[in-house]
């Protein structure tokens, strides 16, 4: 029998963790069920209307802008170690996570919202059956289905294609080390092709199949992405960041920056 633990899934009405939670970086379901806001997720400013699910794979970025006076949601929280345990790592899973990554907002149909309530109720169902001896399955099984359903509201936006069992394990491996923060120090694609036993090549045509973009612009994405968040929001100098992400110098990490980011990073801070 599986040992649930109450932390791994909190039901929320806003899109911030709870207090508990700040320090760690949770994943978000949550429906628009009336009125609209102004987020910024992954460094670009998004806006979420009633009728729209928002799929955040990581909070660590999320921050609310504003929101209309009837703004309202309804969601999740999920630990991304008990999340790891729910999916499978199949071509679909895979391809879909990549599309919500760049794409974490999906308007839905009026039955996919149906649809998606009734995930939603019958997870906390699952989870609120303290008696069962099968509590921690049923509550793995219910987020599994509440989890393909969203995969499959976004396969009618991105299409259906699947992949292969080796192209999806690849890439499961390649985005885990992204993950768990290789990009601090590793921004050459080899060291992640050495990794997983292929050659650079290879991966990056994997990568490029999946996700339709390249490998480097996953690995550049992910450095830029934190060191924006940790210019903006904490007081480490440039001199500290240089030495965290393994860059030569403070000058070649401002160049970095502003070719990816159009500023500089002084700019950015004020």
């Amino acid at each position: 029998m599986t040992e649930y633990n109450d932390d791994w899934i909190i039901k929320t009405t806003h899109l911030q963790p709870p207090p508990q939670m700040r320090n760690q970086d949770m994943l978000l379901n949550a429906y628009c069920v009336a009125g609209s806001c102004e987020l910024q997720l992954n460094g670009t400013v998004r806006q979420l209307q009633a009728g729209c699910l928002l799929l955040a794979l990581s909070c660590q970025s999320l921050k609310l802008i504003c929101a209309s006076p009837d703004f309202a949601v309804e969601g999740l929280f999920i630990d991304p170690v008990f999340f790891r345990q729910v999916i499978h790592p199949s071509g679909h899973t895979v391809r879909y996570a990549l599309h919500l990554h760049d794409n974490p907002i999906v308007p839905l149909l009026p039955d996919e919202g149906k649809l998606w309530r009734r995930d939603y109720e019958n997870l906390f169902l699952r989870i609120d059956r303290r008696e069962s001896p099968f509590r921690g399955e049923m509550i793995i099984a219910a987020t599994w289905q509440l989890t393909l359903n969203c995969f499959d509201f976004t396969a009618r936006l991105y299409g259906r294609e699947r992949m292969s069992v080796q192209k999806a394990s690849l890439a499961t491996g390649f985005f885990r080390m992204l993950e768990a923060g290789d990009y601090r120090a590793h921004r050459n694609i080899s060291h992640y092709s050495d990794k997983l036993f292929v050659t650079p090549k290879h991966l990056s045509e994997v990568i490029k199949k999946v996700s339709g973009h390249s490998a480097n612009y996953w690995i550049t994405r992910y450095t830029v992405a934190e060191l924006r968040h940790l210019l903006l929001n904490t007081k480490k100098t440039m001199t500290e960041l240089a030495a965290d992400f393994n860059f030569s110098s403070v000058c070649y990490l401002t160049h970095y920056l502003r070719a990816h980011l159009g500023v500089s990073p002084s700019r950015l801070r004020e």
